[in-house]
Protein backbone atom coordinates (compact mmCIF):
# COMPACT_ATOMS: atom_id res chain seq x y z
CA UNK A 1 0.00 0.00 0.00
CA UNK A 2 1.24 3.37 -0.82
CA UNK A 3 1.29 6.12 1.04
CA UNK A 4 1.26 9.76 0.36
CA UNK A 5 2.78 13.01 2.40
CA UNK A 6 0.45 14.53 4.23
CA UNK A 7 2.42 18.15 3.15
CA UNK A 8 0.88 19.86 0.50
CA UNK A 9 2.44 22.49 -1.72
CA UNK A 10 2.41 26.06 0.17
CA UNK A 11 0.06 28.23 -2.60
CA UNK A 12 1.84 31.70 -2.80
CA UNK A 13 -0.45 34.73 -1.17
CA UNK A 14 -0.17 38.37 -1.52
CA UNK A 15 -1.89 40.01 1.33
CA UNK A 16 -1.73 43.73 2.21
CA UNK A 17 2.05 44.82 2.86
CA UNK A 18 2.89 45.83 6.67
CA UNK A 19 6.45 47.65 6.26
CA UNK A 20 7.81 50.29 8.27
CA UNK A 21 10.69 52.00 6.07
CA UNK A 22 11.72 55.21 7.57
CA UNK A 23 14.49 57.23 6.82
CA UNK A 24 18.27 57.16 7.52
CA UNK A 25 19.54 59.67 9.84
CA UNK A 26 21.23 62.89 8.76
CA UNK A 27 22.61 65.93 9.43
CA UNK A 28 21.64 69.92 8.20
CA UNK A 29 24.14 72.42 8.36
CA UNK A 30 22.87 76.04 7.32
CA UNK A 31 26.61 78.07 6.22
CA UNK A 32 26.47 81.48 6.22
CA UNK A 33 27.04 82.30 2.85
CA UNK A 34 23.53 80.65 1.63
CA UNK A 35 24.62 77.69 0.79
CA UNK A 36 23.53 74.44 2.62
CA UNK A 37 25.21 70.69 3.72
CA UNK A 38 23.42 67.52 4.55
CA UNK A 39 25.97 64.95 5.75
CA UNK A 40 24.74 61.34 6.92
CA UNK A 41 27.72 58.64 8.03
CA UNK A 42 28.79 55.53 5.46
CA UNK A 43 28.39 52.44 6.49
CA UNK A 44 31.19 51.84 3.70
CA UNK A 45 34.70 51.71 5.47
CA UNK A 46 37.79 54.30 4.14
CA UNK A 47 35.14 55.21 0.87
CA UNK A 48 32.87 58.21 0.97
CA UNK A 49 30.91 60.11 -1.83
CA UNK A 50 29.25 63.88 -2.09
CA UNK A 51 27.19 65.71 -4.43
CA UNK A 52 27.51 69.77 -5.28
CA UNK A 53 24.10 70.48 -6.73
CA UNK A 54 23.45 74.23 -7.87
CA UNK A 55 19.80 75.09 -8.96
CA UNK A 56 20.25 76.34 -12.07
CA UNK A 57 19.46 74.29 -15.09
CA UNK A 58 17.92 75.58 -18.27
CA UNK A 59 15.22 77.74 -15.77
CA UNK A 60 17.86 79.97 -15.82
CA UNK A 61 19.31 80.18 -19.08
CA UNK A 62 19.40 83.69 -20.69
CA UNK A 63 20.44 81.45 -23.77
CA UNK A 64 19.88 78.56 -25.21
CA UNK A 65 21.64 75.47 -24.00
CA UNK A 66 24.11 78.08 -22.03
CA UNK A 67 23.65 75.65 -18.84
CA UNK A 68 24.62 72.53 -20.11
CA UNK A 69 27.98 73.88 -22.24
CA UNK A 70 29.24 76.04 -19.30
CA UNK A 71 28.55 72.93 -17.07
CA UNK A 72 30.78 71.01 -19.78
CA UNK A 73 33.30 73.20 -20.01
CA UNK A 74 33.85 74.05 -16.51
CA UNK A 75 36.46 70.54 -16.50
CA UNK A 76 37.93 72.70 -19.35
CA UNK A 77 40.67 74.70 -17.53
CA UNK A 78 40.63 76.87 -14.39
CA UNK A 79 43.23 79.73 -12.85
CA UNK A 80 45.37 76.80 -11.96
CA UNK A 81 45.48 73.53 -13.60
CA UNK A 82 44.63 72.36 -17.52
CA UNK A 83 42.28 70.23 -18.67
CA UNK A 84 44.74 67.36 -18.34
CA UNK A 85 45.75 68.49 -14.94
CA UNK A 86 42.41 68.32 -13.89
CA UNK A 87 41.68 64.75 -15.00
CA UNK A 88 45.20 63.45 -13.74
CA UNK A 89 44.58 65.02 -10.30
CA UNK A 90 41.21 62.79 -10.79
CA UNK A 91 43.49 60.05 -11.58
CA UNK A 92 45.80 59.82 -9.15
CA UNK A 93 43.24 60.51 -6.27
CA UNK A 94 41.34 57.25 -7.72
CA UNK A 95 38.41 59.25 -8.05
CA UNK A 96 35.09 58.52 -9.86
CA UNK A 97 33.33 61.57 -11.06
CA UNK A 98 30.72 63.37 -13.06
CA UNK A 99 29.63 66.98 -14.09
CA UNK A 100 26.22 67.22 -15.94
CA UNK A 101 23.33 69.71 -16.53
CA UNK A 102 19.97 69.06 -16.56
CA UNK A 103 16.76 71.23 -17.13
CA UNK A 104 16.46 72.28 -13.33
CA UNK A 105 20.03 71.64 -11.64
CA UNK A 106 23.73 71.00 -11.99
CA UNK A 107 25.31 68.14 -10.54
CA UNK A 108 29.24 67.42 -9.53
CA UNK A 109 29.11 64.20 -8.13
CA UNK A 110 32.27 62.11 -6.42
CA UNK A 111 33.40 59.32 -4.64
CA UNK A 112 36.82 58.76 -3.47
CA UNK A 113 38.67 57.44 -0.73
CA UNK A 114 37.98 58.74 2.92
CA UNK A 115 41.53 60.23 3.22
CA UNK A 116 41.86 62.44 0.29
CA UNK A 117 38.17 64.14 0.56
CA UNK A 118 39.01 67.12 1.90
CA UNK A 119 41.96 67.47 -0.67
CA UNK A 120 39.22 66.56 -3.58
CA UNK A 121 36.54 69.08 -2.23
CA UNK A 122 39.11 71.80 -2.23
CA UNK A 123 39.84 70.65 -5.81
CA UNK A 124 36.23 70.44 -6.66
CA UNK A 125 35.26 74.40 -5.78
CA UNK A 126 38.43 75.53 -7.73
CA UNK A 127 36.83 73.92 -11.03
CA UNK A 128 33.77 75.70 -9.60
CA UNK A 129 35.34 78.60 -8.99
CA UNK A 130 37.99 79.56 -11.38
CA UNK A 131 37.38 78.48 -14.76
CA UNK A 132 38.18 80.25 -17.61
CA UNK A 133 36.73 78.72 -20.20
CA UNK A 134 39.53 78.35 -22.95
CA UNK A 135 38.07 79.60 -26.47
CA UNK A 136 39.69 76.53 -28.28
CA UNK A 137 38.71 73.95 -25.88
CA UNK A 138 34.91 75.47 -26.92
CA UNK A 139 34.98 75.08 -30.22
CA UNK A 140 36.13 71.92 -30.02
CA UNK A 141 33.55 71.05 -27.94
CA UNK A 142 30.88 72.74 -30.45
CA UNK A 143 32.42 70.24 -32.94
CA UNK A 144 31.81 66.87 -30.82
CA UNK A 145 28.11 68.57 -29.50
CA UNK A 146 27.04 68.84 -33.16
CA UNK A 147 28.58 65.40 -34.31
CA UNK A 148 27.14 63.69 -30.88
CA UNK A 149 23.17 65.45 -32.42
CA UNK A 150 23.59 64.04 -35.63
CA UNK A 151 23.83 60.88 -34.07
CA UNK A 152 21.21 60.68 -31.84
CA UNK A 153 19.17 62.29 -34.58
CA UNK A 154 19.47 58.98 -36.41
CA UNK A 155 17.86 57.21 -33.56
CA UNK A 156 14.14 57.14 -33.61
CA UNK A 157 13.31 56.50 -29.68
CA UNK A 158 15.59 59.86 -29.37
CA UNK A 159 13.86 61.77 -32.11
CA UNK A 160 10.11 60.93 -30.37
CA UNK A 161 11.11 61.92 -27.33
CA UNK A 162 12.44 65.47 -28.38
CA UNK A 163 9.47 65.96 -30.57
CA UNK A 164 6.71 64.71 -27.92
CA UNK A 165 8.84 67.15 -25.17
CA UNK A 166 8.41 70.14 -27.91
CA UNK A 167 5.12 69.41 -28.76
CA UNK A 168 3.89 69.25 -24.82
CA UNK A 169 5.88 72.24 -23.81
CA UNK A 170 5.83 74.30 -26.60
CA UNK A 171 9.16 74.32 -29.02
CA UNK A 172 10.39 77.36 -27.44
CA UNK A 173 9.76 76.75 -23.76
CA UNK A 174 12.77 76.31 -21.56
CA UNK A 175 11.33 72.35 -21.24
CA UNK A 176 10.76 72.36 -24.76
CA UNK A 177 13.06 73.55 -27.45
CA UNK A 178 15.27 71.17 -29.00
CA UNK A 179 19.19 70.95 -29.37
CA UNK A 180 20.00 72.51 -32.97
CA UNK A 181 22.87 72.89 -35.13
CA UNK A 182 22.27 76.61 -35.06
CA UNK A 183 21.99 76.36 -31.31
CA UNK A 184 25.63 75.66 -30.14
CA UNK A 185 26.96 77.92 -32.75
CA UNK A 186 25.22 80.67 -31.66
CA UNK A 187 26.73 80.50 -28.37
CA UNK A 188 30.38 82.33 -27.23
CA UNK A 189 32.78 82.14 -24.59
CA UNK A 190 31.26 85.31 -22.77
CA UNK A 191 28.32 83.33 -22.50
CA UNK A 192 29.42 80.86 -20.41
CA UNK A 193 31.55 83.54 -18.48
CA UNK A 194 27.79 84.88 -17.99
CA UNK A 195 26.42 82.27 -16.89
CA UNK A 196 28.81 80.88 -14.80
CA UNK A 197 29.02 84.32 -12.80
CA UNK A 198 25.09 84.70 -12.37
CA UNK A 199 23.91 81.06 -11.95
CA UNK A 200 27.05 79.50 -9.85
CA UNK A 201 26.08 81.16 -6.36
CA UNK A 202 26.18 80.49 -3.11
CA UNK A 203 22.40 81.08 -2.76
CA UNK A 204 21.68 78.05 -5.18
CA UNK A 205 24.26 75.68 -3.62
CA UNK A 206 22.93 72.81 -1.62
CA UNK A 207 25.76 69.82 -0.97
CA UNK A 208 25.27 65.97 -0.01
CA UNK A 209 27.89 64.09 1.70
CA UNK A 210 28.23 61.15 2.86
CA UNK A 211 31.32 59.52 4.82
CA UNK A 212 33.03 60.00 8.35
CA UNK A 213 32.15 63.14 9.44
CA UNK A 214 35.02 65.66 8.56
CA UNK A 215 36.41 66.86 11.62
CA UNK A 216 35.39 70.38 13.03
CA UNK A 217 32.20 70.02 10.52
CA UNK A 218 30.20 73.33 10.35
CA UNK A 219 33.67 75.00 10.81
CA UNK A 220 35.34 73.04 8.20
CA UNK A 221 32.37 73.78 4.97
CA UNK A 222 31.98 77.36 6.67
CA UNK A 223 35.99 77.69 5.55
CA UNK A 224 35.49 75.64 2.64
CA UNK A 225 32.09 76.99 1.11
CA UNK A 226 33.19 80.84 1.70
CA UNK A 227 35.15 81.31 -2.04
CA UNK A 228 31.68 80.20 -3.60
CA UNK A 229 30.18 83.79 -4.58
CA UNK A 230 27.23 85.08 -2.77
CA UNK A 231 24.67 87.26 -4.87
CA UNK A 232 22.49 89.07 -2.80
CA UNK A 233 19.85 89.39 -5.60
CA UNK A 234 19.13 86.10 -7.68
CA UNK A 235 18.39 86.67 -11.54
CA UNK A 236 15.96 84.67 -11.89
CA UNK A 237 13.96 83.97 -15.61
CA UNK A 238 10.19 83.90 -15.97
CA UNK A 239 9.11 80.28 -16.18
CA UNK A 240 6.25 80.68 -18.77
CA UNK A 241 3.74 77.44 -19.01
CA UNK A 242 2.42 77.51 -22.41
CA UNK A 243 -1.20 75.88 -23.34
CA UNK A 244 -1.14 72.28 -24.01
CA UNK A 245 -2.41 71.66 -27.46
CA UNK A 246 -2.62 67.72 -28.11
CA UNK A 247 -1.25 66.51 -31.81
CA UNK A 248 -0.21 63.96 -33.77
CA UNK A 249 2.59 63.87 -36.09
CA UNK A 250 4.76 61.40 -37.80
CA UNK A 251 8.89 61.87 -38.70
CA UNK A 252 10.06 59.18 -41.21
CA UNK A 253 13.74 58.28 -40.89
CA UNK A 254 15.85 56.45 -42.89
CA UNK A 255 17.14 52.77 -42.92
CA UNK A 256 14.26 51.98 -39.53
CA UNK A 257 12.73 48.90 -39.60
CA UNK A 258 10.63 50.07 -36.58
CA UNK A 259 8.62 52.92 -35.35
CA UNK A 260 9.12 54.62 -31.97
CA UNK A 261 5.93 55.55 -30.04
CA UNK A 262 4.85 58.62 -27.44
CA UNK A 263 1.48 58.69 -26.37
CA UNK A 264 1.05 61.37 -23.89
CA UNK A 265 0.37 64.13 -22.63
CA UNK A 266 1.34 67.38 -19.96
CA UNK A 267 0.60 66.76 -16.55
CA UNK A 268 2.11 68.62 -13.47
CA UNK A 269 5.49 69.24 -11.81
CA UNK A 270 6.72 66.92 -8.73
CA UNK A 271 5.24 68.62 -6.15
CA UNK A 272 1.72 68.78 -7.31
CA UNK A 273 -0.40 67.28 -4.48
CA UNK A 274 -1.30 63.95 -6.92
CA UNK A 275 2.10 63.47 -7.63
CA UNK A 276 2.58 60.23 -5.74
CA UNK A 277 -0.66 58.90 -6.36
CA UNK A 278 -0.14 58.93 -10.17
CA UNK A 279 2.98 57.56 -9.19
CA UNK A 280 1.17 55.16 -7.99
CA UNK A 281 -1.18 54.64 -11.15
CA UNK A 282 2.00 54.87 -13.42
CA UNK A 283 3.36 52.08 -11.91
CA UNK A 284 0.07 49.82 -12.34
CA UNK A 285 -0.27 51.02 -15.72
CA UNK A 286 3.09 50.41 -17.46
CA UNK A 287 6.23 50.98 -14.78
CA UNK A 288 7.14 47.70 -14.23
CA UNK A 289 8.02 44.10 -15.81
CA UNK A 290 4.28 42.78 -14.31
CA UNK A 291 2.08 46.23 -15.76
CA UNK A 292 -0.77 45.83 -17.44
CA UNK A 293 0.82 47.40 -20.74
CA UNK A 294 3.77 44.65 -20.82
CA UNK A 295 1.09 41.66 -20.31
CA UNK A 296 -1.54 43.31 -22.89
CA UNK A 297 0.59 44.59 -25.53
CA UNK A 298 4.28 42.61 -25.10
CA UNK A 299 2.89 39.16 -23.82
CA UNK A 300 -0.37 38.89 -25.15
CA UNK A 301 -0.08 40.38 -28.53
CA UNK A 302 3.14 40.56 -29.14
CA UNK A 303 3.54 43.36 -30.57
CA UNK A 304 6.54 44.97 -29.04
CA UNK A 305 9.56 44.03 -27.11
CA UNK A 306 9.26 46.43 -24.63
CA UNK A 307 6.54 49.21 -23.53
CA UNK A 308 6.37 51.35 -20.75
CA UNK A 309 4.67 54.51 -19.21
CA UNK A 310 6.50 57.31 -17.31
CA UNK A 311 6.11 60.26 -15.33
CA UNK A 312 8.47 62.69 -16.84
CA UNK A 313 8.18 65.35 -13.47
CA UNK A 314 10.32 68.35 -13.44
CA UNK A 315 10.48 71.62 -10.76
CA UNK A 316 8.04 73.57 -12.68
CA UNK A 317 6.35 71.09 -14.96
CA UNK A 318 6.02 67.74 -16.17
CA UNK A 319 4.28 65.21 -18.39
CA UNK A 320 3.17 61.68 -18.40
CA UNK A 321 3.67 59.44 -21.62
CA UNK A 322 3.88 55.96 -22.99
CA UNK A 323 6.89 54.40 -25.28
CA UNK A 324 7.03 51.44 -27.18
CA UNK A 325 9.04 50.24 -30.10
CA UNK A 326 7.09 48.58 -32.70
CA UNK A 327 6.47 47.63 -36.56
CA UNK A 328 3.97 50.28 -38.30
CA UNK A 329 1.17 47.81 -39.11
CA UNK A 330 0.99 47.15 -35.48
CA UNK A 331 0.43 51.39 -34.03
CA UNK A 332 -3.23 51.49 -34.90
CA UNK A 333 -4.03 48.40 -32.81
CA UNK A 334 -1.01 49.39 -30.20
CA UNK A 335 -3.17 52.66 -29.49
CA UNK A 336 -6.43 51.09 -29.02
CA UNK A 337 -4.97 48.54 -26.81
CA UNK A 338 -3.04 51.40 -25.04
CA UNK A 339 -6.93 53.16 -24.60
CA UNK A 340 -8.55 50.07 -23.20
CA UNK A 341 -5.87 49.19 -20.28
CA UNK A 342 -6.43 53.14 -19.55
CA UNK A 343 -10.52 53.01 -19.18
CA UNK A 344 -10.40 49.81 -17.21
CA UNK A 345 -8.31 51.87 -15.07
CA UNK A 346 -11.17 54.15 -14.78
CA UNK A 347 -14.04 52.00 -14.85
CA UNK A 348 -13.03 49.05 -12.89
CA UNK A 349 -12.10 48.61 -9.36
CA UNK A 350 -8.27 46.89 -9.66
CA UNK A 351 -8.41 43.40 -7.73
CA UNK A 352 -7.01 43.12 -4.33
CA UNK A 353 -3.97 40.71 -5.28
CA UNK A 354 -2.49 43.35 -8.01
CA UNK A 355 -2.94 46.34 -5.67
CA UNK A 356 -1.00 44.31 -3.04
CA UNK A 357 1.37 42.97 -5.42
CA UNK A 358 1.99 46.76 -6.85
CA UNK A 359 2.24 47.62 -3.12
CA UNK A 360 4.66 44.82 -2.35
CA UNK A 361 6.75 45.81 -5.41
CA UNK A 362 6.78 49.41 -4.87
CA UNK A 363 8.12 49.11 -1.19
CA UNK A 364 10.73 46.93 -2.08
CA UNK A 365 12.01 49.76 -4.48
CA UNK A 366 12.09 51.96 -1.83
CA UNK A 367 13.24 50.11 0.56
CA UNK A 368 16.43 49.88 -2.43
CA UNK A 369 16.72 53.55 -2.25
CA UNK A 370 17.62 53.91 0.95
CA UNK A 371 19.69 50.10 1.63
CA UNK A 372 22.89 51.79 2.28
CA UNK A 373 24.50 55.01 2.55
CA UNK A 374 25.32 55.98 -0.93
CA UNK A 375 21.93 55.03 -1.99
CA UNK A 376 20.10 56.84 0.72
CA UNK A 377 22.28 60.34 0.30
CA UNK A 378 21.63 60.33 -3.39
CA UNK A 379 17.75 60.06 -2.57
CA UNK A 380 18.15 62.63 0.06
CA UNK A 381 18.91 64.93 -2.33
CA UNK A 382 16.10 64.08 -4.76
CA UNK A 383 13.58 65.25 -1.64
CA UNK A 384 15.39 68.04 -1.22
CA UNK A 385 16.47 69.30 -4.06
CA UNK A 386 12.87 68.17 -6.39
CA UNK A 387 10.20 67.99 -3.59
CA UNK A 388 11.56 70.17 -1.25
CA UNK A 389 11.62 68.91 1.68
CA UNK A 390 12.65 65.27 2.88
CA UNK A 391 8.71 64.65 4.32
CA UNK A 392 8.36 63.84 0.90
CA UNK A 393 9.64 60.30 1.93
CA UNK A 394 6.74 59.90 4.37
CA UNK A 395 3.99 60.95 1.78
CA UNK A 396 5.47 58.13 -0.78
CA UNK A 397 5.26 55.61 1.75
CA UNK A 398 2.04 56.58 3.28
CA UNK A 399 1.00 57.14 -0.75
CA UNK A 400 1.32 53.35 -0.91
CA UNK A 401 0.13 52.05 2.17
CA UNK A 402 -3.06 53.73 2.25
CA UNK A 403 -4.40 54.35 -1.81
CA UNK A 404 -7.33 52.16 -2.55
CA UNK A 405 -9.41 51.24 -5.53
CA UNK A 406 -11.41 54.28 -5.83
CA UNK A 407 -8.77 56.85 -5.92
CA UNK A 408 -6.90 55.07 -8.44
CA UNK A 409 -10.16 55.07 -10.26
CA UNK A 410 -10.28 58.73 -9.70
CA UNK A 411 -6.97 59.84 -10.33
CA UNK A 412 -6.97 58.02 -13.64
CA UNK A 413 -10.62 59.57 -15.23
CA UNK A 414 -8.67 63.00 -13.82
CA UNK A 415 -5.64 63.07 -15.60
CA UNK A 416 -5.84 59.92 -17.58
CA UNK A 417 -8.21 61.73 -20.83
CA UNK A 418 -7.47 59.87 -23.91
CA UNK A 419 -9.39 62.39 -26.24
CA UNK A 420 -5.93 64.57 -24.84
CA UNK A 421 -3.06 62.18 -25.71
CA UNK A 422 -0.35 63.80 -28.02
CA UNK A 423 0.59 60.52 -30.20
CA UNK A 424 4.40 61.01 -32.14
CA UNK A 425 6.21 58.51 -34.36
CA UNK A 426 9.08 58.55 -35.66
CA UNK A 427 11.11 56.09 -37.43
CA UNK A 428 10.11 53.91 -40.73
Amino acid sequence: MSTKSSKTKPSLIIGPPDWDIRFPEFQHLAISNGSSVYTMTSNKPKLCYFEFVFENGRVTEHKKLASRVTVNQIQEGTLHHTSKEIADFFDFYGCSYSIHADLDFTVIAVSCLQRHVEKVILFVIELLTEPIFPEENLQKAKVFYISQLQHQLSEPDFVSYREFTAQVYGPDSIYGYNSERETFEALYRNDLIQYHRDHFTAERLKVFYCGDPIEHGLNFWEETLRTIPKQTQLIRHPFIIPEYQKAKAHFPMASCMQISLKYGKKLFPKTHPDYFGMYMVNTILGDYFGSRLMKNIREEHGFTYDIHSTIDAQLHDGCFYISAELNAEFLDETIAQINKEIKKLKEEAIPDFELNMVKNYLNGHVLRLVDGSFPAMQFLKILITEFNTVEAFQSLVHKIKTIDQQEIMELSEKYLCEDDMTVITAGA
